[in-house]
C-alpha cells in the first residue's frame, strides 16, 4: 500500500512541476529560453486557456468588442445566425459561468488556434440542430466588431454598422460530419 501512496504523491508532484513551470515560462518576456520552450508547453497552455494574454494593459490595450458568430447557409439557400454568448448583456450571477468567454472569443484571431475554428464551427452547426434535409451547408465563423473610441472623444454612434471579419469557411455534407 506504501507504494500506491508513493507513487500519487509523484505524480501529483510532477503535475505541479510542469504547470508551475508551463505558466512561469509562458508569462515571462520574450528571450532565448521561452523560444527554446514555449512549443512543448503549448499543447497543455492554449487548450486550457490558461495563457497569459497582456494586450488589456497600457501601453496599447484592446480596442475592439469582439462578437463571434457563425454564419449557416442550408442546400436550400435559408440562412441562420448562432452568435456566441456574450458578457456584457448577461446579468451578475450568470457572468461567473462565462468567465472564460471573452479569452475563447480572442483565442480565435491567433494562429495557433486556426484548428480550433473548425470545431467551434462545427458546435455551433449542432446548436442550431438542423436537419438532415439542410446538408450540405456552408459555414462561416466570423467576428463582428466595433472600435472603441479613443479616450476623449465623444461615444461611437450605437446605430453604426459593426465591422466583419471572416475567420474561416466550411462546408459541411452531413449531420454526422458535424458530430451528431
Amino acid at each position: 500500500m506504501a507504494w500506491r501512496w508513493t507513487a500519487w504523491r509523484i505524480g501529483v508532484s510532477a503535475f505541479v512541476v510542469f504547470h508551475v513551470s508551463a505558466i512561469s515560462l509562458w508569462t515571462t518576456p520574450d528571450c532565448a529560453i521561452k523560444q527554446q520552450f514555449q512549443g512543448m508547453y503549448r499543447y497543455y497552455v492554449l487548450p486550457t486557456g490558461l495563457w497569459q494574454w497582456w494586450a488589456i494593459f497600457a501601453p496599447e490595450p484592446v480596442k475592439n468588442t469582439l462578437e463571434l458568430s457563425v454564419e449557416v447557409v442550408d442546400s436550400k439557400g435559408l440562412r441562420r445566425i448562432y452568435d456566441f454568448p456574450r458578457l456584457a448583456p448577461m446579468p451578475w450571477w450568470q457572468k461567473a459561468l462565462y468567465y472564460r468567454e471573452p479569452k475563447f472569443v480572442a483565442n480565435m484571431s491567433v494562429d495557433e488556434h486556426v484548428k480550433s475554428r473548425i470545431f467551434v464551427t462545427r458546435y455551433a452547426v449542432r446548436q442550431l440542430g438542423l436537419p438532415e434535409e439542410a446538408f450540405p451547408l456552408t459555414a462561416n465563423l466570423f467576428y463582428r466588431f466595433e472600435t472603441t473610441p479613443p479616450p476623449g472623444t465623444a461615444e461611437f454612434d450605437p446605430m453604426s454598422e459593426k465591422q466583419v471579419l471572416v475567420l474561416g469557411d466550411f462546408r459541411f455534407q452531413s449531420r454526422k460530419e458535424v458530430g451528431e
